[in-house]
């Protein structure tokens, strides 16, 4: 009998891995939902609504939801057929919603390790990376309920790699439908549509770029030759140029005019509960952002320490100058929802009312550990196009700055972009970044289940999540 060859043992070996992942995953889903078989939070209002859906009432709408009801659609289409209209198996949309993100995940990594480093990654790097990513806490935590992120991240993966095969209409689509699942994925639609526009305009350079150029700002300077060498063919052919760009970007233009006509007709983003969920100024989000990033990616990021340090020694003057911004910032623009403080049931309230609001200076503190994560963030993306380093950094500063509740949720797509755009991952790195990844989940869902306490007006116990 002839021996299996190398490749087909690591085939086999990744299968039975994911196997028992997948098997893991399932038995962690049906333990949680013993223990958590009531509504959770939110759950009320997302698992009422689609009751209302699944017995075919779709003008009954509860005005505390925000979001528009692309899951509760989803949901009625696949769980209404087959009469499984119920809170356990809505929770299960989520779960194969998991299993989703880690194909997706590994699809797309595929794609990155090609295109964007011009190196193969092997298919272990792939494998280790496509987990971590599945089981980043703050959105692993969300397989077992019935809340809007994984569907809504699922949406998001899936336009990205689509839009990497070069699928613009059908990845539009998924991105119009990421929007009716939550409507702050209008943001990652318009990232895309953007990175669109310097594909093709990349496309139509005659010479190519070298690493050098496409990492700085000469970038947009070839970019800008390009656009006025075509002007110089005559307006004819200038406006020529212009319309090929302008079919191939409608697909994405399409969907970010609807958008605009629904916030029009809406009189603002969110659906319900307008009233706490004002946009606002709140510049500190993007240094929270820093410190969550650092917390899971600080493998990728610790490694700059000593040139984090190099550089404030060499701009002292301008390190300086941004530690004082910072605390600028912080002192007039810290905010505080009501929600944040009113609800024990979420990490961000014991943070807060233990230190953050219990001590006037610990905010202050933290003012060299924001100017460190926001050079390591910087750091990490580097190597990315010029462009879209400004492209991701514009984008996460809309999706954030106008955000008054400090929520965890909100950082999740934004850090599993980061994580995407992070180069080839040493062996080190991996196996911090996947124990820092084992290690918080098994304390996130000890917590679940272990801390548990009663509100007066609840029958059932509450417990403690992101």
């Amino acid at each position: 009998m002839m021996e299996l060859s190398s490749a087909k043992v690591i085939e086999y070996t990744q299968q039975i891995l994911i196997s028992l992942i997948c098997l893991s995953i399932l038995t962690l889903f049906i333990y949680l939902n013993h223990v958590q078989p009531y509504y959770f939070i939110d759950e009320v209002f997302h698992v009422s609504q689609t009751l209302q859906y699944c017995a075919g009432n779709f003008s009954q709408w509860d005005p505390k939801i925000t979001t528009l009801p692309g899951l509760y659609i989803i949901t009625t289409l696949i769980l209404s057929p087959l009469s499984l209209c119920n809170i356990f198996y809505m929770r299960c949309i989520n779960l194969l919603g998991t299993f989703l993100n880690l194909y997706l995940a590994y699809n797309i990594l595929k794609q990155i390790s090609i295109s964007y480093w011009k190196q193969r990654w092997s298919s272990w790097i792939k494998l280790i990376v496509s987990c971590n990513i599945t089981l980043f806490p703050p959105l692993f935590f969300w397989h077992f309920l019935y809340y809007t992120d994984v569907v809504s991240i699922n949406a998001v993966l899936l336009m990205l790699l689509l839009h990497s095969h070069r699928k613009w209409k059908l990845a539009s689509f998924i991105g119009l439908l990421s929007m009716l699942i939550r409507q702050t994925n209008i943001i990652w639609v318009a990232f895309i549509f953007v990175e669109h526009i310097f594909d093709l305009l990349e496309h139509k350079m005659s010479k190519p770029i070298s690493n050098q150029e496409y990492c700085s700002v000469s970038y947009l300077k070839l970019i800008w030759k390009k656009i006025i060498e075509e002007t110089y063919h005559g307006w004819k052919s200038f406006a020529i140029f212009i319309i090929q760009l302008c079919v191939q970007l409608i697909p994405y233009v399409t969907v970010c005019v609807l958008f605009v006509i629904f916030v029009i007709w809406n009189k603002g983003i969110v659906v319900g509960d307008k009233a706490a969920h004002i946009p606002t100024i709140h510049v500190p989000q993007l240094f929270y952002f820093s410190i969550f990033l650092f917390c899971f990616s600080w493998p990728y990021m610790i490694i700059y320490w000593k040139d984090y340090f190099k550089f404030v020694s060499k701009h002292w003057i301008f390190a300086s100058c941004s530690l004082l911004l910072i605390t600028i910032i912080i002192y007039f623009n810290t905010h505080v929802h009501p929600y944040m403080l009113a609800d024990n049931r979420h990490y961000v309230f014991y943070f807060w009312n233990k230190f953050m609001g219990k001590y006037r200076l610990f905010k202050y503190l933290l003012v060299p550990v924001y100017s460190f994560t926001l050079y390591t963030q910087f750091r990490g993306i580097e190597h990315l196009r010029f462009t879209t380093r400004i492209n991701y950094s514009s984008m996460v500063c809309i999706v954030l700055i106008p955000q008054l509740l400090i929520e965890p949720r909100y950082f999740i797509i934004p850090y599993v972009l980061y994580r995407f755009f992070i180069k080839k991952p040493t062996k080190w790195q991996l196996i911090a970044e996947s124990m820092t990844t084992l290690v918080v989940n098994f304390l996130q869902f000890y917590i679940f289940v272990s801390k548990t306490f009663y509100w007066s007006d609840q029958l059932h116990p509450q417990r403690i999540s992101w």
